[in-house]
């Protein structure tokens, strides 16, 4: 170890505490304020030497402009709270007009593939999956059996899986 190294390895010994304290006090934070210790010393460690080792007044004015540094930091990127009930006028809700191009995109499509089904089968598919009908319901309107309607709503899904 050369004497640099050595002269503030003994000075951080010496002060660490001190320091910590100090820091603690103004950033009420214990793992930040050794944090910043830590780092004025590893900073300390990194300057090429000039002279004598750095006296602890030194040491103190650095690390105390380093917690300042910090809480300056925190208050920048500190984050702005809006009551909730205030969020919804601020966003606005609706989709962006790329994203309403695509869904109208979209939803022609479907409409296209719709019209496509033969007429039982997609009278059947709307009824239900649309309309949100029961498949006894269904069966009722279209005066069909249960099981035909099942066949119709799975024979109609399977081909519009295709087309889509």
């Amino acid at each position: 170890m050369t004497a640099h190294r050595l002269d503030i390895t003994r000075l951080y010994v010496a002060e660490q505490g001190r320091l910590r304290a100090y820091v603690r006090r103004m950033l009420r934070n214990p793992a930040t304020a050794e944090d910043v210790v830590q780092q004025a010393f590893v900073n300390l460690l990194g300057r090429p030497r000039h002279g004598e080792a750095p006296s602890s007044a030194y040491v103190m004015q650095a690390v105390r402009n380093l917690a300042l540094n910090h809480l300056r930091d925190t208050r920048r990127r500190a984050q702005v709270e809006i009551a909730s009930e205030h969020v919804e006028e601020i966003a606005d809700l609706a989709p962006s007009p790329e994203m309403a191009a695509v869904h109208r995109s979209e939803l022609m499509r479907l409409l296209t593939a719709l019209a496509a089904l033969p007429p039982r089968r997609r009278e059947a598919f709307v009824l239900s999956r649309i309309e949100g009908l029961s498949y006894d319901e269904v069966a009722a309107r279209m005066g069909v059996s249960r099981n035909t309607v099942i066949t119709h709503i799975v024979a109609a899904m399977a081909e519009l899986s295709r087309r889509l």
